[in-house]
């Protein structure tokens, strides 16, 4: 198995909507196993991006005021990231339910 290409690092913003993720799955759904298995999902699919993080095309959303966010899928949730090749880190900005708009202050325009 090939290593990673680039590390990454959680915003805090998306540490908090992946934790509240996890609870809603484990505690309110009552289904603990299902949110290990949201998280180990996650763990994977960060570690696929990280192999080859600028081969997922860029999100085309006129609402959002950056032009290099990319995202992925976990389940029923969007992951976005955008890439510094710089650092050689995907910057993991935010997870959203695909049926539910969320704020996203840092990525959309006022």
């Amino acid at each position: 198995m090939a290593s990673r290409k680039y590390g990454y690092v959680l915003t805090e913003i998306a540490e908090a909507d992946i934790d509240e993720t996890f609870e809603y799955i484990a505690e309110e759904l009552s289904n603990p196993d299902a949110a290990s298995g949201f998280a180990d999902e996650l763990e994977k699919k960060i570690d696929e991006i990280c192999k080859t993080p600028n081969s997922v095309r860029f999100v085309e959303n006129e609402h959002l005021k950056r032009n290099d966010v990319r995202r992925f899928l976990v389940d029923n949730y969007i992951c976005y990231y955008i890439v510094d090749d710089e650092e050689r880190n995907i910057a993991n900005a935010r997870k959203m339910l695909c049926v539910m708009l969320r704020n996203m202050e840092r990525f959309t325009r006022k």
